[in-house]
C-alpha cells in the first residue's frame, strides 16, 4: 500500500478573494446558528438564513472539488454530493418552516456523504488537507451528537446546558471553517 500523500495547500484556481469571502460567510454562518438568531432568521429572513448556511461551505467544497483534481484520488463524485445537498437544503430552507421536515431530512443525509469523504481524506492524505477530512468527521459528528447527548442527559433543560451546547457547536464550525481556509490559501 503507498503511503499517504501530503498535502497542505491544494490550487483550486479560484480567485483567493472569493475563498476568503466564502470563509467569513461560514463564520457569520457558525454565529448565526445560535439558537434565538437563527430562530428569528428562521422566521423573518428564511432566504438570508439559508444563503449564508450554504453559500460559503458549497464554495469552499468547489475549491476542494477544483483543487484535488490532479491528485491520486480527488473524490470527485462525494464532493459533487456534498455540494449538492448542500444546495437542496439552501432551497429548502428558502421555502421556511412548511419544508421544515425535508429540510431535516436533508440534514440528516449529510453524515452519509460527510463521514465517508473525511474518512477517505483522512486515510489518503496528510498535512492539513488530512486535518480537513479530521475535521469533517468532528464536525459532523459534534454537531449531531452533541444536542442528542444534551437532550438525553436533561442538561437542555437548564440555561448553561442549552449555553454550553450552543458554545461547543459553534466553536466547532468555526475550527471547520478555519480548517478549510488554510488548505486553500
Amino acid at each position: 500500500m503507498k503511503s499517504p500523500l501530503h498535502i497542505d495547500t491544494l490550487h483550486s484556481g479560484l480567485p483567493r478573494p472569493l475563498i476568503e469571502a466564502a470563509f467569513v460567510v461560514m463564520v457569520l454562518a457558525a454565529i448565526c446558528s445560535y439558537g434565538p438568531v437563527n430562530r428569528w432568521l428562521l422566521t423573518h429572513a428564511s432566504l438570508l438564513l439559508g444563503l449564508l448556511n450554504t453559500a460559503g461551505m458549497v464554495v469552499m467544497y468547489y475549491a476542494l472539488l477544483r483543487g484535488m483534481k490532479g491528485l491520486a484520488h480527488p473524490l470527485t463524485v462525494l464532493w459533487w454530493i456534498a455540494i449538492g445537498l448542500n444546495l437542496l437544503d439552501f432551497v429548502l430552507l428558502c421555502l421556511g418552516e412548511a419544508a421544515l421536515g425535508l429540510s431535516a431530512a436533508c440534514a440528516t443525509a449529510l453524515p452519509l456523504i460527510y463521514l465517508p469523504l473525511g474518512i477517505l481524506l483522512l486515510v489518503w492524505y496528510r498535512g492539513r488537507l488530512g486535518q480537513v477530512g479530521l475535521w469533517m468527521i468532528i464536525r459532523i459528528l459534534i454537531v449531531n451528537l452533541v444536542p442528542v447527548l444534551f437532550y438525553v442527559t436533561g442538561l437542555l433543560e437548564s440555561q448553561w446546558g442549552l449555553i454550553a451546547m450552543e458554545v461547543i457547536t459553534i466553536f466547532i464550525d468555526l475550527w471547520y471553517a478555519w480548517t478549510l481556509r488554510r488548505v486553500l490559501v
